[in-house]
């Protein structure tokens, strides 16, 4: 658009006015603003709104202030002005600053301005705040208004009042999808799925609800979250007679959603079938649905496609495909991962950072995780956790402990104190007993209930593997007997396999006996079990007259830019397609 300078006093006012809504560049804003003052016009309000207005839709709030601080008069309307401009902005502080001062000026209150004060106040959490201004909006006869109540939905509902916003929402026949939508999504955020499907069937009752974008994503969610993929299926069926599949993020709700529910073929089909609206957020949604679901090598296979088409991943992209070479063990594509996040100045947090240290890790190079672990400027008691399971997996149960007593020691200055969950604790007995640390065991074990932890089926299942590992079968079986919980699967599962590494086979077929009254259902790997046991120490021949056969093991290695999978009754299994890829970018 042309800069040249505009003489607007040869015109006559009302096309000096009418150019007041071209003003979307901060020349000519300024250009008119010069021609107001010119004119002596700049602290009428009618002019010195325009100007306001003009400059926040060029985006210079420091000059739509000035020119708002000019108005020796100022109305609703310019206050209404500027507070929009603000509210644009994201500044939510001055916004609110900005109502107190409107009200301080003796000016009433209307729908407009409280819209913007009810959306600051959610933006920046203050609860007690929002609750003031539906008060100030019952006082000033606004709650009914069409904009005030589903601003006041969605505040209560995202700061987790939803006792408040199902009263409100109950209190007014008029619904509309808006409103629907913010339900659903507080819900949602509160992981109260069931209350979702009951919107639902209370949705399509009310006779004047239309099946929109936001209600619609709000439900294909709450399948997602729920695997509910019959209800899912419906709910595709749904957007499909409503053309709704238009919208990208619902596109990409439904393809998570099959996903997440196990219909992975639905989801490829409905990604080739939008071919023409690929972006991140769809290739990430297939990325890390593969990625989560086990689908390591289709996941890595997706993001080669996504690079041939000229699509920059983002972190969530990284962290489904970080996930995935740690699942078939790829080193190599993991560190040309690395190398791109490093070479990009990708910001990663606290999550990437982790996958990051799980999977080199997972790939053998614990010195490379533990670099990684130290890099993170900031750790949560997962990453804690991956490091004591990194070192665990690779019996360097010194380093595990170390690094147990780091996480949990007040003295620790470099890491930090972090408080460490269930699963950190099956990690480092884990380590344990790998080790044969009977005592240490024993003693960690002890102290959950020092750091508020009810000790799980899986914890005493390390206890008793630490103990018959170590050999000490009657002190294992007393555990068993002691433990306040019904011993299942794993606690027996793991007694059966100490008994193969002492060879007692007598012990392991009383235990196997046992084992499958606990879990009918589950006789196949207690057999596998025995029969693992048969072929080590009694021959093949009595694997045969149980009926028995040994289950194969796999496992991967990548020659020459290929992944290959292998047992050890085929030369070659499996070979996936060349998933290396080098970026330039």
């Amino acid at each position: 658009m042309s800069s040249a300078p505009l003489i607007l006093s040869r015109y006559p006012f009302n096309t000096f006015n009418a150019l007041f809504s071209c003003a979307k560049f901060l020349s000519l804003a300024q250009q008119l603003h010069a021609q107001v003052i010119i004119n002596g016009l700049y602290r009428e309000v009618f002019y010195g709104s325009n100007i306001t207005n003009a400059y926040v839709q060029s985006g210079s709030l420091p000059l739509a202030t000035k020119a708002f601080d000019q108005i020796t008069a100022k109305n609703p309307h310019s206050w209404n002005t500027i507070i929009a401009g603000y509210s644009k902005g994201c500044l939510y502080d001055y916004v609110l600053k900005l109502f107190r001062d409107l009200r301080s000026d003796g000016n009433a209150v209307d729908s407009f301005n409280l819209v913007f004060a009810i959306k600051a106040s959610q933006r920046l959490m203050f609860f007690h705040n929002g609750r003031l201004l539906h008060c100030l909006a019952i006082k000033s006869g606004l709650e009914g208004d069409l904009f005030i109540v589903p601003a006041l939905l969605n505040m209560y509902a995202e700061l987790g009042s939803l006792n408040d916003a199902h009263k409100l929402f109950e209190r007014y026949s008029y619904r509309s999808s808006v409103m629907w939508g913010f339900m659903i999504k507080g819900y949602l955020k509160s992981s109260q799925e069931p209350r979702v499907f009951e919107l639902l069937s209370n949705m399509t009752n009310y006779f004047d609800f239309r099946c929109d974008v936001f209600t619609m994503e709000g439900l294909v969610r709450a399948c997602a979250n729920v695997l509910a993929g019959r209800e899912g299926k419906a709910s595709h069926g749904v957007c499909i007679k409503n053309n709704l599949l238009v919208n990208a993020c619902l596109l990409t709700s439904v393809i998570d959603m099959y996903m997440k529910c196990g219909f992975t073929r639905y989801a490829f089909l409905l990604f080739e079938k939008a071919h023409d609206r690929w972006d991140v957020v769809l290739w990430s949604a297939l990325i890390n649905g593969c990625a989560k679901k086990g689908k390591f090598c289709e996941a890595l296979s997706v993001f080669k496609r996504m690079l041939e088409n000229s699509t920059a991943p983002n972190p969530v992209t990284l962290s489904g495909v970080i996930l995935a070479c740690s699942g078939v063990g790829s080193l190599k594509q993991g560190k040309s991962v690395h190398g791109f996040v490093i070479r990009n100045m990708v910001e990663l947090d606290v999550v990437n950072y982790t996958s990051l240290l799980d999977m080199y890790s997972k790939c053998g190079c614990v010195r490379t995780a533990y670099k990684i672990f130290c890099m993170m400027p900031v750790k949560n008691v997962v990453s804690w956790t991956a490091m004591i399971n990194g070192y665990a997996m690779h019996g360097l149960y010194l380093e595990a402990l170390s690094t147990f007593y780091q996480m949990t020691q007040n003295e620790c200055i470099v890491f930090g104190k972090q408080v460490p969950n269930s699963v950190t604790f099956t990690s480092v007995l884990s380590a344990c007993g790998h080790s044969g640390m009977v005592q240490e065991g024993l003693r960690i074990f002890n102290s959950m209930k020092d750091n508020g932890i009810s000790p799980t089926e899986q914890h005493y299942a390390c206890m008793v593997g630490i103990l018959a590992k170590a050999g000490q079968f009657d002190a294992a079986l007393s555990f068993l007997s002691d433990m306040p919980i019904k011993p299942g699967l794993n606690a027996w599962g793991t007694l059966l396999s100490a008994c193969r590494f002492h060879k007692r086979v007598e012990l392991a077929e009383e235990i196997a006996k046992r084992l499958s009254l606990v879990e009918p259902n589950d006789d196949f790997s207690c057999q596998a079990s025995l029969a693992n046991m048969y072929i080590d120490g009694i021959g093949k021949m009595t694997v045969a007259e149980e009926g028995l056969n040994k289950c194969l093991g796999f496992s991967s290695i990548e020659v020459r830019n290929k992944l290959r999978v292998f047992s050890s009754n085929d030369t070659l299994a499996f070979t996936s397609p060349d998933i290396s890829h080098t970026w330039n970018s």
